[in-house]
């Protein structure tokens, strides 16, 4: 008996499989982050992400969860850090009463126009971390739907403790406050009071002041990085602005 031929595959399959191949391609690929309208340039190394100006910032649950310094400070970084894209503590906003230490305006002529502001625990001073107020002025957090809350936390510190300068200024007496704020690991790169792994509140959307603390509450006599860390990196970065 004679074998039958392979039949050709008919011409409509193929369109099919090429136009659903076309597709999945289209539907996969990454989405371009949003065009900076305003501002001007401030940041660079995850910038977007500083500022809740990335595509991820529509995943972030504004609920914000209950914390504490010593719990945020020992979360384990991620080992490679995205530019556009956030890891999971990343993706929710927390609540933490801590002790303010002191801050600064980032003004400097490398500075990204934030307000750094250094943490500690209550239950530990020496234990610290870094929170950031993003500038309206820069490109990303004037387009930032959380903007208004960023001038409004700016607002908040200014009045109850004047103008920050450019260089850290400690406070005394400090204060105990209560903040919100979206979790971020930045790169390290030696920062007043950062945490071992880099674990910050940036940026911060609520500053509320408790109350300031007695002459018998014994301050940190220095605030520096620990000689060891624990911190994500960003390939081929550079060391992040502040």
């Amino acid at each position: 008996m004679a074998q039958r031929r392979s039949q050709p595959m008919p011409l409509l399959v193929v369109i099919v499989l090429v136009i659903g191949g076309l597709l999945l391609r289209y539907l996969t690929r990454p989405v371009p982050p949003p065009a900076f309208t305003c501002g001007v340039h401030c940041g660079t190394e995850r910038w977007r992400i500083k500022t809740a100006f990335d595509n991820d910032a529509s995943r972030i649950d504004f609920t914000a969860r209950r914390s504490t310094v010593a719990e945020l400070t020992s979360l384990r970084a991620p080992a490679r850090l995205e530019e556009e894209e956030r890891s999971d503590a990343e993706k929710h906003v927390y609540s933490v009463e801590a002790v303010l230490l002191g801050w600064k305006a980032e003004d400097a002529a490398k500075g990204d126009h934030d307000f750094h502001l250094v943490l500690a625990d209550p239950n530990d001073l020496g234990r610290t971390m870094i929170a950031e107020v993003p500038s309206g002025e820069c490109q990303g957090a004037c387009s930032s739907l959380q903007a208004q809350k960023f001038a409004a936390v700016r607002q908040a510190l200014t009045a109850q403790l004047a103008a920050p300068e450019t260089h850290f200024r400690r406070l005394t007496p400090a204060w105990l406050v209560r903040v919100e704020g979206i979790g971020f690991f930045d790169v390290f790169h030696g920062q007043i009071g950062v945490a071992e792994n880099c674990m910050e509140l940036h940026p911060l959307l609520s500053v509320e002041f408790v109350h300031r603390l007695g002459p018998e509450v014994l301050l940190p006599r220095r605030i520096e990085p620990s000689a060891e860390h624990h911190c994500g990196q960003i390939e081929g970065g550079r060391d992040s602005e502040e």
